[in-house]
This record gives C-alpha cells, structure tokens and sequence, in this order.
C-alpha cells in the first residue's frame, strides 16, 4: 500500500476511489497503453481507501452501470483525478495543450482568408479565453469545449461529416464521453438485444482519425449514416 497512490471520481453523488501504482499510472496518463489491471494494487472500488471502504455492487451499478471493478476502475482513471506531483500535473497539462494546438491548427481555418491560425496565436488566444485544460482528460475529450470558448476570441472555421458509430455495448460509458468531445452527437440507440449501440455523430473532418482510431481499438466501426 506504500507504493499506492488514489485516483477518485464523483458520480452519482458519490466519491469512489481506487488505489494505483505511480509509476504506471502516470504513463497511463501520458498516453501509453497499459492494461488497467497492471495499474491498480487491488482490484477493488473504495468509498474511502484509506479506511478500506469498499464500494457494493450495488452503489458501482448505479453510478457506473457495471459491477466490474476493472471497468469502474479504467472510468475513474479517464474521468476523474490522480494524486500526482505538480511537476507531473504541469508536463501532463502542457502535453494536453499541444495537443489540442496543433489540432485546431491543422483542422480549423480563420474565415476571413481561408487560411490556418499558426500555433502562436492559437496559444494566446487560449490563454486570453482563460481556457482550462484538464491534465487528467484525454485532449480529445476537450477539444470540443475548447473550441468553443475559443470562438469568443478567435474565428474559426471548419468542415464537419456527418458518421454513424456502432460500439459493443460493453464499452458504450467509454466511447459515449469520447464522442460528446469530438463533436455534436445526434442520436444514440441501442439494438435490441442491447449488444450494440449506435450513435450518429456530427464531427470535424479532422477528427475522423481519432474516432476510427478509438472505435476500431474496442471492436466497432464507422459507417456512413
């Protein structure tokens, strides 16, 4: 437990904790792929870690819609905070933020001459819309709320496509959050033998790639509504 560290998440008005390996957890943050097992010390949700309150079936089910201790653990690590360094938090925020800057670089235009911001002026104008970036979030999970505080200050431009997104319903948490970051989510309905859900999806050009990227990572695909 010494070498453990707490990752926790509010939902449902309730706090659930998990305990974490530092090492491997900030890697995961990092964006490196690492089974969620290898990061936790237990597998078990907490209530309280340091009293070893173990959250129920019951309390899990309702605020994640699983039992699984793993897949409530992987929601809190993307969803919710870790306990790391301000060292570590401030590399993570500034590798989020170039992210996020060279996204709107390559896939947004400024209307008035159809061409880029450079990556200077997108910077500025981030910090002059006093954006925050999360260090915690995927920056694909940001980028649409950032988009839209920038507007306030920069005009943008951008194609958008319309796709429709078939996901195995075990991941539907996980890939409902990504997709409300990428763009504007249409609809969203389930087969009805609930193995599938479908969500039609209005997203930037750009983003294409990510999408097929993390879609394809858990078994789904993209089709064209």
């Amino acid at each position: 437990m010494s070498e453990s560290i707490i990752a926790r998440l509010e939902k449902g008005g309730k706090k659930f904790e998990i305990l974490v390996r530092p090492k491997k957890t900030y890697e995961f943050l990092e964006g490196k792929k690492i089974p969620i097992s290898d990061l936790l010390v237990v597998d078990e949700v907490f209530t309280d870690a340091r009293r070893g309150n173990i959250a129920s079936r019951e309390e899990m089910r309702a605020a994640f819609g699983t039992e699984d201790p793993i897949k409530v653990a992987e929601i809190i690590l993307r969803e919710g905070e870790v306990q790391i360094t301000a060292e570590q938090r401030k590399k993570l925020q500034e590798q989020k933020l170039n992210w996020i800057v060279n996204y709107i670089h390559k896939n947004f235009v400024d209307p008035q001459t159809n061409a880029p911001h450079s990556i200077q002026r997108i910077k500025k104008a981030i910090k002059q819309a006093k954006v925050k970036i999360d260090p915690y979030r995927e920056p694909e999970r940001q980028i649409k709320d950032v988009i839209e505080a920038l507007r306030r200050v920069l005009p943008l431009k951008s194609s958008h496509v319309k796709v429709r997104v078939v996901i195995p319903s075990a991941h539907w948490s996980q890939i409902r959050n990504f997709l409300h970051g990428q763009g504007k989510v249409l609809s969203e309905r389930w087969s009805d033998d609930g193995s599938e859900v479908r969500f039609e999806v209005e997203i930037p050009i750009g983003a294409q790639p990510y999408i097929l990227e993390k879609v394809g990572a858990v078994g789904g695909r993209v089709e064209n509504p």
